[in-house]
């Protein structure tokens, strides 16, 4: 059964959502209003496992609330099924995060893998990409600094009133920046 892609933006962005929220299991008013179905269906979206159940449990029991174990598996397999899709293994890889194929239906696991990888692929080309871009920033700014002391050197040794030394030196720093110009524009 295809998803149609509003769906599929509203689930990613739970997704998203909910690695951001962090750890806590549930709140007071969740565990109170308890669609226990629905919070299962969330979970599945997210691809945890039906241990999840124990921590939101855990959390209820604070406000005397129980669980109901067939709601919320029923819920959950329904959202495993949209977890489980190609297209979110894709952008689950992609994201860089952790996988859950063994959430997913037998029938639907080769295909999630697959495609979690390929997103996966992608991740990692990215995350190299950033890396060269930023070793590129960093490599410019350090040229521009360079060639800023060359240009202040040239203009330091047409001044007359230089002693020899001091003429030496300069000489021998613009050599040097002008040998770390070269190298920095191989590298």
């Amino acid at each position: 059964m295809p998803l149609n892609i509003p769906v599929w933006r509203s689930c990613i962005l739970l997704v998203l959502a909910s690695s951001i929220a962090g750890c806590a299991s549930l709140s007071k008013d969740q565990c109170l209003n308890g669609n226990w179905q629905q919070i299962g269906f969330n979970d599945g979206l997210r691809g945890l496992t039906p241990q999840q159940l124990d921590e939101h449990a855990k959390a209820c029991a604070e406000y005397g609330v129980q669980t109901n174990f067939d709601q919320y598996m029923l819920g959950r397999s329904r959202g495993l099924l949209n977890y489980c899709q190609p297209q979110n293994a894709f952008n689950v890889g992609r994201a860089g995060q952790g996988e859950n194929v063994a959430a997913c239906p037998p029938n639907m696991q080769n295909d999630f893998v697959f495609e979690f990888r390929r997103g996966q692929e992608i991740n990692q080309m990215e995350s190299e990409l950033e890396s060269i871009r930023s070793r590129v920033v960093l490599n410019n700014s350090r040229i521009s600094r360079n060639d800023g002391r060359i240009y202040d050197i040239r203009n330091e040794l047409r001044r007359t009133d230089l002693s020899n030394d001091a003429r030496a030196a300069l000489l021998n720093e613009f050599r040097t920046h002008f040998i770390n110009r070269s190298e920095m524009r191989l590298s």
